[in-house]
This record gives structure tokens, C-alpha cells and sequence, in this order.
């Protein structure tokens, strides 16, 4: 659906716009978006919404071209965390790496009265490719991990520029402890799910307190390279959606890569093929191999607590209890492989 800019659907407070339905909101937010193109001068013929998740994404069509225009979810990067992540990507492109382009490399701050919070927004020219919604091949695998490891090696070379701000992804667990939605039991969730959560968090927690930061180890990372953001394109791979890009084990982005593969019938060759182009290019991370099993389940348990966290997101909170059984299935099927 495509609203006009002089469609006004009312001011709306936060726990209103957390009620709607889904597509009430992406609605209200391509309003939003509306405003915000508007400063990069672009004029849109069309909008079609792509995702509406963490962030809400939409495909832009103008007659300047084909963009990516993403909107930011409110308190979760700040907008200093988004302007580091647009100079990271500078970085990369500059080296040659096939990433997201920022218009401008600029962030807009949009609001409109129809969504309750100002959003920063952010407009990607267009990449283009194939996404993999089935199982990774094993030659396609080795070249994410080479990929991986190329983005790794630049990490440890690139000196960011003053005032550089992201995150450090494993802080939580030295921070003290939070409630966490699995505390207590929760409606529509099995409890011996609710207890692995609880259980992978507690033992994750204690993992990430107990390795040291090395250069070997730890660095600047994608930590969100599952096929989702991998666009395939005539032999060449385009990472995108570097949102959650930051300061981590670099076992992160391994997991990060292979927690959808793991139900999957081929996952052992595509974790071997993975980790053979990671090693294609420069060496494994000291003691990879046992380190993949406890991220993996770090990774597939963060995501499920995620999606209970995502209350305010109207599709999470019809399918929370489909993902989180999804999700504990799959950290319970690591049992199934040997390391």
C-alpha cells in the first residue's frame, strides 16, 4: 500500500503504535519514510515495504533509481552508533568490498505525527542479488567463510576514525544481570523451552566472562551473516545489513553464519566448507573448532530471548512460541554433531 504524503492518520502515543497491526505500522512508517526521502531529494514513484523487524526496510523506486530505505528502531542504536557504521562502510567500499552504499553517507532524522517516536533513516542505493532460502551449498558456504574472514582481517587493520561508536555486543555479560523475559514462565511457551533459555544464557554468560580480548580472538565484526543478509550475484557476494555490526569474539560471526544451517540435512558440510574458506584466506581463530558448538548456542538462544523481548512487534508476538520451539529444537540438534 502506498500512502500519500498528505495522508494524515492522527497522532499516535508509543503503546498505541505497539498495538496496531503489522501492517498499521508499516504503513504509518512509510509515511515516515516519505518525509525523510524528501531530504535526499529523491521522488519516489513507488514504496514497497521488504521487512519490518528490528529495523523496517523498504524498496524505493524513483526516478533516480532503485533504493534501499531503512528506518530505525527507536533506542536501539543511537544515532552516533548509525553515523560508525556508515564510516565502516566507507572503509569497506573503498576497499573493495561489496557492501551497502549510503546516499550521501548520511543519516535523516524523520517524524511525522502518524508514528509516535522520530526515527533515524537511512537510504541505500539498491544491490542487487539472490537470497538462499533453502541450504546453503558447500561451495557457497566457503565463500561466506572466505568472505568472513576478508572483513576480519580489515577489521584488525583499520584504524577508525576519531569518535567512533558501536557497540561492544558481548557487554551484557559482564554487566550485572537484568531480568530476562524467560525468568518466569511464559503464556504459549513450552516450559522445558523456557528453561533451556534460561539455561544457554547462564552458561553463556559464564563463557564470555571467562576468554580474554586478543587480537586473535576479538574485533570488529559483522555479527549478523546469516543468508538473510547475503545477497548472491553472478558469482559475487554482497553482504548487507551491517545494523548490528560491533565489537566481539570473532566466533560470533561463525555462529551468526551457521545458526539456520544447523536443522538443515547438510549442516556439517557446510560448517566444514565455512570454516575451510575462513581458513582460504587466513587462519582460524584460536580454537575455533571448540568454540562453535557453546556460540552457536549462544546465538540461537539470543535470538529466541530477542523475540520474546519484541512485544511492541505484532508478527513476533503471534509467532514467538513457532520460533522460540524452532530455535531450542535447533540447539538441541548441536548434540546430534560431533567438533
Amino acid at each position: 500500500m502506498v500512502l500519500g504524503r498528505g495522508h494524515n492518520l492522527g497522532m499516535i502515543s508509543v503503546d498505541a503504535f505497539s498495538s496496531l497491526s503489522q501492517q498499521e505500522q508499516i504503513n504509518r512508517l512509510q509515511m515516515l519514510g516519505e518525509r525523510a526521502l524528501l531530504e535526499w531529494d529523491i521522488s519516489a514513484e513507488r514504496i514497497e515495504p521488504l521487512v519490518h523487524a528490528e529495523n523496517t526496510t523498504f524498496h524505493v523506486f524513483s526516478p533516480q533509481g532503485e533504493f534501499n530505505l531503512r528506518i530505525s528502531r527507536p533506542g536501539y542504536q543511537s544515532t552516533s552508533n548509525i553515523q560508525s557504521e556508515l564510516a565502516f562502510l566507507s572503509a569497506l567500499r573503498q576497499e573493495g568490498f561489496r557492501v551497502p552504499d549510503p546516499v550521501q553517507d548520511r543519516l535523516v532524522t524523520a517524524s511525522v505525527p502518524e508514528v509516535p517516536e522520530a526515527r533515524d533513516c537511512v537510504l541505500f542505493r539498491w544491490m542487487n542479488g539472490e537470497f538462499r532460502r533453502e541450504n546453503l551449498s558447500s561451495d557457497e558456504s566457503r565463500m561466506v567463510g572466505a568472505a568472513m574472514a576478508q572483513l576480519h582481517e580489515f577489521s584488525a587493520r583499520w584504524n577508525p576514525p576519531a569518535g567512533f561508536d558501536r557497540q561492544h555486543n558481548h557487554e551484557w555479560a559482564v554487566q550485572p544481570r537484568t531480568p530476562r523475559p524467560f525468568d518466569d514462565p511464559i503464556e504459549g511457551i513450552a516450559e522445558e523451552d523456557r528453561l533451556l533459555l534460561r539455561n544457554v544464557h547462564d552458561e553463556s554468560r559464564e563463557l564470555l566472562r571467562s576468554l580474554r580480548e586478543t587480537p586473535e580472538t576479538f574485533g570488529l565484526i559483522h555479527a549478523d551473516l546469516h543468508v538473510g543478509n547475503l545477497l548472491f550475484d553472478d558469482g559475487q557476494l554482497n553482504i548487507i545489513d551491517f545494523d548490528d555490526a560491533g565489537f566481539a569474539f570473532l566466533y560470533y560471526d561463525f555462529a551468526s553464519s551457521l545458526a539456520f544451517q544447523v536443522s538443515r540435512p547438510n549442516f556439517v558440510e557446510v560448517r566444514d566448507a565455512l570454516l575451510a574458506g575462513y581458513e582460504s584466506v587466513k587462519s582460524l581463530p584460536p580454537h575455533t573448532e571448540s568454540m562453535v558448538r557453546p556460540f552457536l548456542r549462544m546465538r540461537l538462544g539470543g535470538v529466541a530471548t530477542w523475540i520474546l523481548k519484541r512485544t511492541d512487534n505484532p508478527a513476533f508476538r503471534e509467532t514467538a512460541p513457532q520460533w522460540v520451539r524452532s530455535f531450542c529444537d535447533s540447539i538441541r540438534k548441536l548434540d546430534d554433531y560431533s567438533y
